[in-house]
C-alpha cells in the first residue's frame, strides 16, 4: 500500500509530493485532520533551522537516501 499526504481544498485533493501509480488503481481517501491547514501559523525555515544543528560539508541525495535506509532497516528489525 502506497500512502502520500495532500491538501483538500474543498474541490480536489493536491498531492504533496509525486505519486507514482498505475492508472485506473482504487484508492482510499482519509481525512486525518478535522481543522483547515490554513489556521496554522505560518513557519519561517529560520525559525526552526536551529534544531537542526550540523556542520560539516553538504549532503547529497544519495547520502540521505542511505540513511534514511538504514534507519528503517533498523527499525524494522
Amino acid at each position: 500500500m502506497l500512502a502520500i499526504q495532500g491538501i483538500y481544498d474543498s474541490k480536489t485533493i493536491q498531492p504533496l509530493e509525486p505519486v507514482r501509480a498505475h492508472a485506473n488503481v482504487r484508492v482510499i481517501i482519509t481525512f486525518m485532520e478535522s481543522e483547515p491547514l490554513s489556521d496554522l501559523p505560518v513557519t519561517q525555515i529560520e525559525d526552526v533551522a536551529g534544531c537542526l544543528h550540523y556542520s560539516g560539508p553538504a549532503k547529497t541525495m544519495a547520502d540521505m537516501e542511505t540513511a534514511i535506509r538504514k534507519g528503517v532497516a533498523e527499525q524494522w528489525k
